[in-house]
């Protein structure tokens, strides 16, 4: 018999009970991680909770005890249901799989914690690749103390691709909102390296995932997409630079006879402006702060970053771990919030 106990502004079941049999009526499963408990996760997963209810059946991977605290500091009332695997449960309800084990150093804020932020992570995505989750919401991480434990990990965009059974490349970093959606051609590369990255194959792959993003996301029957260059002044006709005239251009006049509605290479100093301005429904940025900087001045929290190309939808939040006001209830949640909107839309619809 299921013991309900009564925990502060929360009920929490605990102990595992069968699941309800799906049926095409139910809401979907959407997997979230915490990201790292040691920063803002908890908090901004916990005050969207409420909204992810509406949407789907969510189910949270990550540190209980850390999530608890902000549930309660949120002063948010919902039902949340403990279990050892990850198995839906029934609408309106949370299912919480705590990912904290005997090797989990203690929470400090303020404090990295990488082995807690990996195994949330990697137990998420497994839910996934079984199909037990239909989508993957992830809250931020520290790249830096992940690849302290994990060598060779550079970003949830990168790993998730791994872990489809992907190569790095295959995959595309947009921002996706209602008004604009920004696709990079690179990610995190060291400047010096990003010339030789910004290849045809990978251009045009970003172009077709900015595309699909702009129509899906942002509701573009023929989205209008600009491409910036990669030189200052979109290269001066060669003066600055040969890449926009051996490398992008045909690329751009490829995908326009296929008919694509892309123009440039133009000056990523005033195409970003022109798209906020609503001239283009997409733009496709040779590199991250080309597109970010642009981005984090309009406004954090307008966009979600989405991962095209995966077997699942997967996006997170536009901002980092802000270690420095964990826990203080200063945390912005309209990021986790977006990205939550966005792959209840995407599973739905896809459904």
């Amino acid at each position: 018999m299921e013991k309900r106990q009564a925990l502060a502004c929360i009920f929490v079941w605990t102990m595992d009970s069968p699941c309800c049999i799906a049926h095409p009526a139910m809401k979907p499963v959407i997997a979230l991680t915490l990201g790292d408990p040691a920063g803002i996760g908890p908090e901004v997963v916990a005050r969207t909770l409420p909204l992810a209810l509406q949407q789907c059946r969510p189910i949270v991977f990550g540190h209980w005890p850390s999530l608890r605290e902000a549930i309660d500091a949120a002063h948010i009332r919902i039902d949340v249901q403990m279990r050892a695997t990850p198995i839906a449960s029934d609408e309106n309800v949370v299912t919480v799989v705590p990912c904290d084990g005997p090797d989990t150093p203690i929470i400090e804020p303020g404090r990295a914690s990488a082995v807690a932020q990996w195994q949330c992570l990697e137990a998420a995505v497994d839910a996934v690749m079984q199909g037990r989750a239909a989508g993957l919401v992830t809250a931020p991480v520290s790249k830096t103390a992940i690849s302290s434990v994990h060598p060779g990990f550079i970003g949830h965009t990168e790993h998730l691709a791994r872990r489809a059974g992907l190569a790095d490349d295959a995959v595309t970093m947009v921002f996706a909102s209602d008004r604009l959606s920004v696709g990079l051609v690179t990610t995190h590369l060291p400047i010096r390296r990003v010339a030789d990255e910004v290849t045809s194959e990978r251009l045009a792959r970003t172009v077709r995932h900015v595309h699909a993003a702009a129509s899906s996301f942002g509701r573009h029957v023929e989205p209008r997409i600009a491409v910036a260059g990669l030189n200052p002044h979109a290269g001066e006709g060669g003066l600055i630079g040969r890449e926009e005239m051996d490398v992008i251009a045909p690329v751009i006049a490829s995908l326009r006879d296929e008919g694509f509605a892309v123009v440039g290479p133009l000056s990523a100093e005033a195409v970003m402006r022109d798209a906020l301005a609503g001239r283009y429904d997409g733009v496709v940025a040779c590199y991250h702060d080309q597109a970010l900087v642009a981005l984090k001045l309009a406004g954090v929290g307008e966009s979600a970053n989405v991962t095209m190309g995966l077997p699942f939808i997967r996006t997170s939040p536009d901002h980092g771990v802000a270690y420095d006001i964990a826990r203080k209830g200063l945390a912005d949640s309209s990021g986790m919030a977006r990205a939550m909107e966005l792959a209840g839309r995407w599973v739905t619809s896809s459904a």
